[in-house]
Protein backbone atom coordinates (compact mmCIF):
# COMPACT_ATOMS: atom_id res chain seq x y z
CA UNK A 1 0.00 0.00 0.00
CA UNK A 2 2.91 2.77 0.15
CA UNK A 3 1.77 4.11 3.36
CA UNK A 4 4.86 5.62 4.21
CA UNK A 5 4.83 7.91 0.33
CA UNK A 6 1.00 8.50 1.33
CA UNK A 7 2.11 10.03 4.55
CA UNK A 8 4.85 11.91 2.68
CA UNK A 9 2.18 13.51 -0.19
CA UNK A 10 -0.33 14.03 2.93
CA UNK A 11 2.65 16.37 4.88
CA UNK A 12 3.68 17.98 1.75
CA UNK A 13 -0.26 19.33 1.04
CA UNK A 14 0.60 20.36 4.80
CA UNK A 15 3.42 22.06 4.39
CA UNK A 16 2.39 23.81 1.35
CA UNK A 17 -0.97 25.00 2.90
CA UNK A 18 0.77 26.39 5.60
CA UNK A 19 2.57 29.04 3.57
CA UNK A 20 0.01 29.70 1.92
CA UNK A 21 -3.44 29.85 3.73
CA UNK A 22 -5.19 29.83 -0.35
CA UNK A 23 -3.32 26.44 -1.26
CA UNK A 24 -5.87 23.70 -1.51
CA UNK A 25 -5.86 19.62 -2.87
CA UNK A 26 -7.13 20.73 -6.23
CA UNK A 27 -3.66 23.34 -6.43
CA UNK A 28 -1.92 20.14 -4.90
CA UNK A 29 -3.35 17.87 -8.02
CA UNK A 30 -2.87 20.93 -10.55
CA UNK A 31 0.91 20.44 -9.26
CA UNK A 32 1.52 16.74 -9.72
CA UNK A 33 -0.25 16.89 -12.97
CA UNK A 34 -3.45 14.37 -11.29
CA UNK A 35 -7.21 14.71 -11.52
CA UNK A 36 -8.28 16.41 -8.15
CA UNK A 37 -10.59 13.64 -6.95
CA UNK A 38 -7.52 11.02 -8.22
CA UNK A 39 -5.41 13.00 -5.52
CA UNK A 40 -7.86 12.97 -2.89
CA UNK A 41 -8.87 9.08 -3.30
CA UNK A 42 -4.89 8.26 -3.27
CA UNK A 43 -4.35 10.45 -0.25
CA UNK A 44 -7.86 9.17 1.56
CA UNK A 45 -6.16 5.28 0.95
CA UNK A 46 -8.54 4.41 -1.04
CA UNK A 47 -7.04 4.29 -4.47
CA UNK A 48 -3.71 2.24 -4.14
CA UNK A 49 -0.17 3.63 -4.89
CA UNK A 50 1.68 1.49 -7.24
CA UNK A 51 5.67 1.41 -7.02
CA UNK A 52 4.89 3.31 -10.82
CA UNK A 53 2.84 5.77 -9.70
CA UNK A 54 5.24 6.84 -6.63
CA UNK A 55 8.14 6.98 -9.34
CA UNK A 56 5.67 9.50 -10.98
CA UNK A 57 4.78 11.57 -8.47
CA UNK A 58 8.19 11.78 -6.77
CA UNK A 59 9.65 13.65 -9.89
CA UNK A 60 7.22 16.26 -9.63
CA UNK A 61 8.14 16.41 -5.57
CA UNK A 62 11.80 16.49 -6.53
CA UNK A 63 12.36 13.25 -4.33
CA UNK A 64 15.95 11.95 -4.99
CA UNK A 65 15.74 8.59 -6.05
CA UNK A 66 17.71 7.25 -2.78
CA UNK A 67 15.10 8.96 -0.79
CA UNK A 68 12.34 7.54 -2.63
CA UNK A 69 13.71 3.85 -2.34
CA UNK A 70 13.67 4.84 1.37
CA UNK A 71 10.23 5.93 1.42
CA UNK A 72 9.35 2.85 -0.50
CA UNK A 73 10.88 0.27 2.04
CA UNK A 74 9.84 2.32 5.12
CA UNK A 75 6.28 1.72 7.11
CA UNK A 76 4.37 4.31 8.00
CA UNK A 77 3.85 4.26 11.79
CA UNK A 78 0.86 2.60 13.33
CA UNK A 79 -0.17 3.98 16.51
CA UNK A 80 -2.46 1.95 19.56
CA UNK A 81 -5.04 3.63 21.11
CA UNK A 82 -4.22 6.06 24.26
CA UNK A 83 -6.47 6.75 27.16
CA UNK A 84 -5.60 10.72 27.44
CA UNK A 85 -3.66 13.57 25.60
CA UNK A 86 -0.40 13.30 28.13
CA UNK A 87 -0.08 9.11 27.60
CA UNK A 88 0.78 9.47 24.07
CA UNK A 89 4.67 8.63 23.46
CA UNK A 90 6.80 11.42 21.37
CA UNK A 91 6.82 10.19 18.18
CA UNK A 92 3.09 10.04 18.17
CA UNK A 93 2.76 13.19 19.40
CA UNK A 94 5.28 14.82 16.88
CA UNK A 95 2.45 13.52 13.94
CA UNK A 96 -0.26 15.32 15.41
CA UNK A 97 0.84 18.14 17.32
CA UNK A 98 -0.90 21.04 16.06
CA UNK A 99 -3.94 21.94 17.64
CA UNK A 100 -6.42 21.44 14.84
CA UNK A 101 -5.82 17.86 15.10
CA UNK A 102 -7.37 17.92 18.86
CA UNK A 103 -9.58 20.46 18.05
CA UNK A 104 -11.45 18.04 14.90
CA UNK A 105 -11.74 15.47 17.63
CA UNK A 106 -13.38 17.16 20.35
CA UNK A 107 -15.27 19.10 17.36
CA UNK A 108 -16.96 15.35 16.60
CA UNK A 109 -18.95 16.04 20.58
CA UNK A 110 -20.46 18.92 19.71
CA UNK A 111 -24.31 18.54 19.02
CA UNK A 112 -24.06 20.22 15.75
CA UNK A 113 -21.19 18.70 14.70
CA UNK A 114 -21.03 17.89 10.59
CA UNK A 115 -18.90 15.08 8.83
CA UNK A 116 -17.71 17.69 6.22
CA UNK A 117 -14.31 18.74 5.44
CA UNK A 118 -15.37 22.17 4.33
CA UNK A 119 -17.30 22.59 7.48
CA UNK A 120 -14.76 21.90 9.57
CA UNK A 121 -12.45 24.37 7.85
CA UNK A 122 -14.52 27.17 8.23
CA UNK A 123 -15.58 26.75 11.89
CA UNK A 124 -12.10 25.72 12.94
CA UNK A 125 -10.75 28.79 10.85
CA UNK A 126 -8.27 26.80 8.97
CA UNK A 127 -8.08 25.57 5.38
CA UNK A 128 -9.56 22.90 4.13
CA UNK A 129 -6.14 21.28 3.11
CA UNK A 130 -5.10 21.32 6.84
CA UNK A 131 -8.59 19.95 7.68
CA UNK A 132 -8.48 16.99 5.17
CA UNK A 133 -4.82 16.21 5.87
CA UNK A 134 -5.27 16.23 9.56
CA UNK A 135 -8.63 13.69 9.65
CA UNK A 136 -7.01 11.69 6.92
CA UNK A 137 -3.95 11.25 9.80
CA UNK A 138 -6.44 10.87 12.57
CA UNK A 139 -8.14 8.37 11.11
CA UNK A 140 -4.67 6.03 10.00
CA UNK A 141 -3.65 6.45 13.95
CA UNK A 142 -7.14 5.39 14.71
CA UNK A 143 -8.15 8.30 17.03
CA UNK A 144 -10.89 8.82 14.63
CA UNK A 145 -13.01 6.46 13.12
CA UNK A 146 -16.12 7.03 10.84
CA UNK A 147 -18.78 4.20 10.98
CA UNK A 148 -21.08 2.88 8.04
CA UNK A 149 -23.72 5.57 9.06
CA UNK A 150 -21.59 8.50 8.91
CA UNK A 151 -20.71 8.82 12.02
CA UNK A 152 -17.95 10.23 13.68
CA UNK A 153 -15.89 9.17 16.70
CA UNK A 154 -13.45 10.34 19.26
CA UNK A 155 -10.90 7.40 20.32
CA UNK A 156 -8.65 9.22 21.65
CA UNK A 157 -10.76 10.73 24.88
CA UNK A 158 -10.48 13.85 26.06
CA UNK A 159 -7.53 15.91 23.95
CA UNK A 160 -5.85 17.56 27.15
CA UNK A 161 -2.58 18.32 27.51
CA UNK A 162 -1.81 17.67 31.14
CA UNK A 163 1.49 18.65 31.53
CA UNK A 164 4.02 16.16 29.57
CA UNK A 165 7.00 15.11 31.17
CA UNK A 166 8.77 16.21 27.31
CA UNK A 167 9.92 18.77 26.36
CA UNK A 168 10.54 18.25 22.68
CA UNK A 169 10.10 20.67 19.67
CA UNK A 170 6.70 19.38 18.78
CA UNK A 171 5.46 19.49 22.54
CA UNK A 172 7.04 23.60 22.42
CA UNK A 173 5.57 24.12 18.77
CA UNK A 174 2.06 22.70 19.77
CA UNK A 175 2.18 25.15 23.25
CA UNK A 176 3.55 28.14 21.18
CA UNK A 177 0.42 27.09 18.93
CA UNK A 178 -2.09 27.43 21.77
CA UNK A 179 -0.74 30.61 23.32
CA UNK A 180 -1.13 32.73 19.49
CA UNK A 181 -4.90 31.23 19.93
CA UNK A 182 -5.06 32.70 23.29
CA UNK A 183 -3.51 36.51 21.87
CA UNK A 184 -6.13 35.93 19.41
CA UNK A 185 -9.22 35.67 21.64
CA UNK A 186 -7.90 38.02 23.58
CA UNK A 187 -8.45 40.33 20.64
CA UNK A 188 -11.36 38.82 18.46
CA UNK A 189 -13.81 37.19 21.23
CA UNK A 190 -16.13 38.89 23.64
CA UNK A 191 -14.86 39.41 27.38
CA UNK A 192 -17.95 37.35 28.73
CA UNK A 193 -17.01 34.09 26.18
CA UNK A 194 -13.46 33.86 27.62
CA UNK A 195 -11.45 33.74 30.84
CA UNK A 196 -8.30 35.57 30.24
CA UNK A 197 -6.09 36.39 33.97
CA UNK A 198 -3.14 36.36 35.48
CA UNK A 199 -1.45 37.03 38.83
CA UNK A 200 2.11 37.30 40.21
CA UNK A 201 2.56 35.33 43.31
CA UNK A 202 5.52 34.55 45.84
CA UNK A 203 6.35 31.14 46.51
CA UNK A 204 9.05 28.55 47.24
CA UNK A 205 10.53 26.34 44.28
CA UNK A 206 10.05 23.23 47.17
CA UNK A 207 6.38 24.37 46.95
CA UNK A 208 6.27 23.89 42.99
CA UNK A 209 5.97 20.11 42.32
CA UNK A 210 2.72 20.09 44.66
CA UNK A 211 1.73 22.86 42.78
CA UNK A 212 1.79 20.99 39.39
CA UNK A 213 0.04 18.49 40.51
CA UNK A 214 -2.96 20.78 41.84
CA UNK A 215 -2.85 22.86 38.50
CA UNK A 216 -3.12 19.12 36.44
CA UNK A 217 -6.10 18.08 38.74
CA UNK A 218 -8.05 21.35 38.26
CA UNK A 219 -7.73 20.98 34.57
CA UNK A 220 -9.01 17.41 34.66
CA UNK A 221 -11.52 18.63 37.17
CA UNK A 222 -12.75 21.09 34.67
CA UNK A 223 -12.99 18.67 31.62
CA UNK A 224 -15.29 16.72 33.58
CA UNK A 225 -17.23 19.08 34.69
CA UNK A 226 -17.47 21.04 30.72
CA UNK A 227 -18.12 17.16 29.14
CA UNK A 228 -20.87 16.50 31.36
CA UNK A 229 -23.08 19.72 30.60
CA UNK A 230 -26.43 19.12 28.69
CA UNK A 231 -25.19 20.50 25.84
CA UNK A 232 -21.65 20.69 23.93
CA UNK A 233 -21.92 23.89 21.46
CA UNK A 234 -18.42 24.98 21.26
CA UNK A 235 -14.89 23.58 21.46
CA UNK A 236 -12.76 25.51 24.11
CA UNK A 237 -9.14 25.07 25.27
CA UNK A 238 -7.43 25.99 28.50
CA UNK A 239 -3.85 27.11 29.19
CA UNK A 240 -2.80 27.55 32.45
CA UNK A 241 1.11 28.46 33.07
CA UNK A 242 3.33 28.58 36.28
CA UNK A 243 6.79 29.49 35.86
CA UNK A 244 9.77 31.95 37.63
CA UNK A 245 9.83 35.05 36.67
CA UNK A 246 12.41 36.13 38.92
CA UNK A 247 16.01 34.03 39.28
CA UNK A 248 16.94 35.27 42.85
CA UNK A 249 17.92 31.25 43.90
CA UNK A 250 20.11 30.95 40.49
CA UNK A 251 22.38 33.65 41.22
CA UNK A 252 22.64 32.89 45.08
CA UNK A 253 23.94 29.83 44.02
CA UNK A 254 26.38 31.92 40.98
CA UNK A 255 27.72 34.09 43.72
CA UNK A 256 28.92 30.77 45.99
CA UNK A 257 31.13 29.54 42.91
Amino acid sequence: MNLAFRQHLQDELLKRAKKNARFSIRAFARQLELEPSSLAQILNGKRKLTFKMCERLSLKLGISPSKLVALMKAEAPRVTHFDRFNKINEDAFRTIADWHNFAILELTRTDGFKGNINWIARVLGITTAEAHTAVERLKRLNYLSVDTEGRWKDSLSSAVNSGNEYSTPAFREHQKQILTKAVEALENVPYDERVQSSMMLVGSRERVTEAKRRILNFIEELDEYMKNGDTHDEVYSISVSLFPLSKIKLKKIRSKL
